[in-house]
């Protein structure tokens, strides 16, 4: 047993090799699966409008980006021209649309404890509505055309 075991982890330190440098921040290089990266890991929170709304354990000096990723990625109904962050008790807010249509202020870095609050976009109630307003049309006509015959 003691055998395999060391097979499998001399197995993976050759993985690590093969897999290139990882950097100390975590952001670049490659990563193998159950090996050891030394990384760093900080606490953020994320709130609102994401896949996976909650505390994630993201790299030390990551930006607001590799964060939302962390969460899964924006929803549908996200807006992301309007993204709260709050830190130490102070509330900035981020224009993530503008950034990724090349115009922004570039991504900001986080902080290990920082909360990040996605918003509901203001124009997802209206394709809700036109949602129901196409079913029950469609309904209506259905019924219709079923009465014709």
């Amino acid at each position: 047993m003691i055998r395999g075991r060391v097979g499998i982890l001399a197995s993976l330190a050759a993985l690590s090799l093969l897999a290139g440098p990882v950097s100390s921040s975590g952001m670049e290089g490659y990563y193998v699966p159950g090996v050891d990266t030394g990384d760093v890991l900080m606490s953020v929170h994320i709130w609102g409008q994401v896949a996976n709304p909650g505390t994630q354990q993201v790299p030390a000096g990551c930006d607001l980006v590799a964060a939302l990723s962390a969460a899964g990625g924006p929803t549908s109904k996200a807006s992301l021209d309007d993204i709260r962050m709050i830190v130490d008790g102070n509330e900035t807010e981020y224009d993530l649309d503008a950034f990724l249509s090349g115009e922004g202020d570039s991504v900001p870095q986080l902080v290990p404890g920082t909360t990040i609050y996605v918003q509901e976009s203001h124009s997802g109630w209206w394709r809700d509505a036109m949602t129901v307003a196409y079913t029950l049309l469609l309904t209506v006509n259905l019924v219709w055309v079923m009465s014709e015959r």
